[in-house]
């Protein structure tokens, strides 16, 4: 698994009847904030600027995400709102706890899962959490879906330096 990769479903096309799930989860540095954010830029046909370079670096200082790729339980309406029902936070050593200074979603969108012999579709989206001034570089992510699944992965920010 790569570096930045806490989690990846074994089979990120199947799925669980009735059931949403976790597809993938990465830590998001500074850097691939700011370079994501960059691509998005020029895909929306906008320019990169030095002010927008500035403000991309100062927003990210000190900063991480946990980027969560998701998918719903079903492809009704009332799931297209997944997304807004999910929950985080990191456990630090010694007890700490830190909540998510911003909740980011990215989604969702229709797509479809093997589900047994058949496809099921299900709407797909992301939500990044972003932590400032995290002051150790290793914890626990603890996450909550909305549909009383909890998940939790360990992570250690000195992969990155």
């Amino acid at each position: 698994m790569l570096p930045w990769v806490l989690y990846q479903s074994a089979d990120p096309l199947r799925a669980v009847h009735g059931q949403a799930g976790i597809d993938a989860v990465i830590v998001e540095t500074p850097y691939e904030r700011v370079r994501y954010d960059a691509y998005l830029q020029v895909l929306q046909g906008a320019r990169i600027t030095p002010g927008f370079v500035t403000a991309e670096q100062a927003a990210a200082k000190r900063r991480i995400g946990f980027v969560i790729y998701a998918h719903s339980v079903t492809d009704d309406d009332s799931e297209r709102g997944f997304l807004a029902r999910f929950r985080a936070r990191a456990a630090l050593p010694g007890g700490r706890s830190l909540r998510p200074v911003a909740a980011v979603p990215f989604g969702p969108s229709d797509d479809f899962y093997d589900v047994g012999t058949f496809r099921e579709e299900r709407y797909v989206g992301s939500i990044t959490f972003r932590f400032a001034d995290i002051c150790t570089p290793r914890g626990v992510l603890h996450v909550w879906d909305g549909a009383h699944r909890t998940y939790t992965f360990p992570y250690d920010l000195r992969r990155f330096r």
